[in-house]
């Protein structure tokens, strides 16, 4: 028989592979789904409707830059509205203008371009490749004529320019060998900033090198990243002047860098989070109260045009998010976090010459990306059942007036009832988590659950990483609880490195322990509603959120059905799959990587070392980025017949972006619970083999008592 070692080299690494093709070509090529008439009967959310909104900036927002481009003249707004199209597997992405204080539509002034990944160091790596899309204020000139945005075909991004008319076709600007990663224009119109990184580019092409004689297998690999070394030094980025007529560019003067990267004039030198320059003078900042410590609060100054300083009190300025001044009403304007558990937005205002601010409004609405606006803010808002949306916010008075719905019959859907369950955990952090139940819910009924993670902010769309369709579910007769993790320990905030803030609270599951009593609780309370079934919880988790699955796997009987999207931390493959560098910070904070000699400082986490007691079926969908990272657990649990399964996306990151993988993540996760909480199975012939391979499974219900899901 020929042997493995010989066979692998008979066959190398090369397969054969070809990209899917779309089911249709134009990704804006869909049909719109038109409100409901008045006398129509409102209609639940199905998948199809989470998989394809529309989304106003980042899809994954949290303290992105603002996605709007206000014109010179205050007179209109220019943003990108990007859809997901599963069929296409793509977005279509629009670039709209829309004129303020009018009741006219948007107009679109170009469409196209490929998903545009943002980038993000980690670690000691330079650039690794995000999931979530680059964030990209249009720009208007400075006379009002025409909008610069970045836009990404064939696997470049550049300037382009767009008549803001759209009587004209938006044009490429720029031919830079390297992404143009930011853009600003220069004051007199006639030429525009752009900020490239080609010492990435140049570290590439030197590892490509090196690569002819071999890779030394050194702390710049991680595989689950790259089978080749990663970049880790991308140098300073290059700043460049363009000229807005025809592309043409030579280095950008101080003076112009500065237009990109403004210095902090006036400002106390040290660590400034924030500054902001106001009227006659002013300016306000954010800077840490202990620059030492990597979690320390910040405090708000400011600067009034008497040359005062001022203070705000921690307990009333803690956790901003955003400074805006606005002369039109002569104060200064703050958005923070705040309230239980920080689950809310506050906006407060702070005259200028005030000793304190006062609070505006305070709402567990999500606020993205706000601008001034004439005495307004302009922002993205969502709440639990309404998708993002731009609204105008008058700034004294906090009300607010619709301006643009990207995603107008979201309005008549039924969402059922959604109770925010609050409490403090065993160690005294506040908690929350949302008890989503089905449309059709009356009292005395009891639903299985599925418990979705790690945050529970805004539009409750598929948890972190968008992955379980949590109105879909409760569409189908499911309770959800959209658990919201908890801040850390206290002893977290005295860390001044990552290793000390893993270790400082003397266990190093520590904070598992306390993330997993906010859960029980939040779990405790909802069956306590009397419309959760204790014995059909199901779990799911991406990220941290899949750590903590994990760990809830282990550490509880509660889980009778598991569904991850990302996985695992365990003895082998986790520390091995992310590369020495990793595996070195894991030993620092007492991981013991492949310490084969005593795994016991793995087992309150180890599905391995507790597998005799796990019966709970996982489902892991994973990215090709990330999936060997399970590959020790799935091979242990396959060999002893543990119900498992692993499904892999292609070309994918952390973040999956793809929507049709999105699609398809949404549809096999609820058809996941339906099988093993409600007895419930997909009948369509395109999932025989599917549940041919469930029904093996230890545990799995039997045939005769399951039926096909409506």
């Amino acid at each position: 028989m020929i042997s493995v070692l010989l066979a692998a080299a008979l066959f190398p690494g090369m397969v054969p592979a070809a990209p899917a093709a779309p089911t249709i070509e134009d990704p804006c090529d869909f049909e719109t789904v038109t409100p409901i008439r008045g006398d129509q009967r409102q209609r639940d959310v199905d998948l199809a409707d989470l998989a394809s909104l529309a989304d106003i900036g980042r899809a994954n927002a949290g303290t992105a830059p603002s996605a709007f481009g206000i014109s010179p003249a205050g007179d209109r707004v220019a943003f990108l509205v990007a859809r997901a199209n599963p069929q296409a597997n793509a977005y279509c992405r629009q670039l709209l203008v829309l004129t303020l204080d009018s009741n006219e539509a948007p107009r679109e002034i170009d469409r196209g371009g490929e998903f545009m990944h943002d980038d993000f160091p980690l670690r000691d790596f330079a650039s690794v490749t995000a999931g979530w899309e680059r964030a990209t204020e249009p720009r208007w000139s400075p006379d009002g004529t025409r909008i610069a945005y970045l836009k990404r075909e064939e696997q470049s991004t550049q300037i382009w320019l767009a008549d803001p008319s759209g009587e004209a076709d938006a044009r490429r600007l720029t031919g830079l060998p390297d992404d143009v990663t930011e853009l600003v224009w220069v004051p007199d119109g006639k030429g525009l900033v752009a900020a490239t990184w080609p010492g990435l580019r140049r570290e590439a092409e030197e590892i490509a090198v090196e690569g002819l004689r071999g890779f030394l297998f050194d702390a710049r690999f991680s595989p689950h990243f790259a089978s080749r070394p990663i970049p880790t030094d991308a140098g300073p980025p290059v700043y460049s002047w363009v000229s807005a007529i025809d592309g043409q560019s030579r280095p950008a003067t101080e003076a112009e860098i500065g237009l990109l990267r403004p210095s902090f004039q006036g400002a106390p030198s040290g660590d400034v989070l924030l500054y902001r320059e106001g009227p006659r003078g002013s300016a306000a900042w954010l800077e840490p109260e202990d620059p030492e410590r990597l979690l320390s609060p910040t405090r708000l100054v400011v600067r009034n045009p008497d040359g005062q300083h001022l203070t705000c009190q921690a307990d009333m300025c803690g956790h901003i998010q955003g400074l805006w001044y606005s002369e039109t009403a002569n104060a200064l304007f703050v958005q923070q976090a705040s309230g239980w558990a920080r689950s809310e937005t506050t906006l407060l205002r702070w005259d200028i010459g005030a000793a304190a601010p006062k609070s505006v409004i305070a709402t567990r609405d999500a606020l993205r990306g706000c601008r001034e606006h004439r005495g307004e803010l302009l922002c993205a808002r969502e709440s639990a059942t309404e998708p993002r949306r731009i609204v105008a916010i008058e700034m004294t008075t906090g009300a607010d007036r619709l301006v643009f719905d990207p995603n107008p019959a979201f309005a008549d859907m039924r969402f059922g009832s959604i109770e925010r369950l609050q409490f403090r955990n065993t160690a005294g952090v506040e908690s929350f988590a949302d008890l989503v139940l089905p449309p059709d819910h009356r009292p005395g009924d009891r639903h299985p659950m599925v418990i979705v993670q790690y945050r529970s902010r805004g539009f409750l769309r598929g948890g972190t990483g968008d992955e379980v369709p949590i109105f879909a579910l409760a569409a189908r007769g499911f309770a959800v609880l959209s658990f919201d993790r908890p801040d850390f320990l206290p002893a977290a905030y005295r860390a001044t490195t990552d290793v000390e803030l893993a270790t400082l609270a003397g266990d190093q599951w520590a904070d598992r322990r306390q993330v997993q009593s906010s859960l029980e609780i939040a779990i405790n309370r909802a069956i306590a509603t009397g419309a959760v079934d204790p014995d059909r919880i199901g779990i799911t988790g991406f990220s941290d959120g899949g750590a903590t699955a994990q760990f809830a796997i282990v550490n509880s009987t509660l889980f009778k059905a598991a569904a991850l999207g990302s996985c695992c931390e365990d003895m082998y493959s986790y520390a091995l799959s992310a590369g020495p560098r990793f595996t070195q910070y894991l030993r620092e904070v007492g991981y013991d990587p492949l310490a084969l000699e005593d795994r016991h400082s793995w087992t309150p986490m180890s599905l391995i070392a507790n597998r005799d007691g796990i019966e709970t079926p996982i489902l892991i969908q994973a990215a090709d980025s990330e999936y060997e990272g399970a590959l020790d657990v799935v091979e242990v649990y396959n060999n002893e017949r543990k119900p498992i399964e692993m499904v892999v996306f292609p070309d994918e990151t952390h973040i999956k972006w793809q929507p049709a993988h999105r699609l398809a993540m949404y549809e096999r996760v609820v058809e996941w619970f339906e099988f093993w909480l409600a007895g419930r199975m997909n009948c369509a012939p395109s999932r025989e083999d599917q549940y041919q391979r469930w029904q093996t499974m230890a545990g799995a219900p039997s045939p005769d008592t399951l039926r096909c899901s409506a």
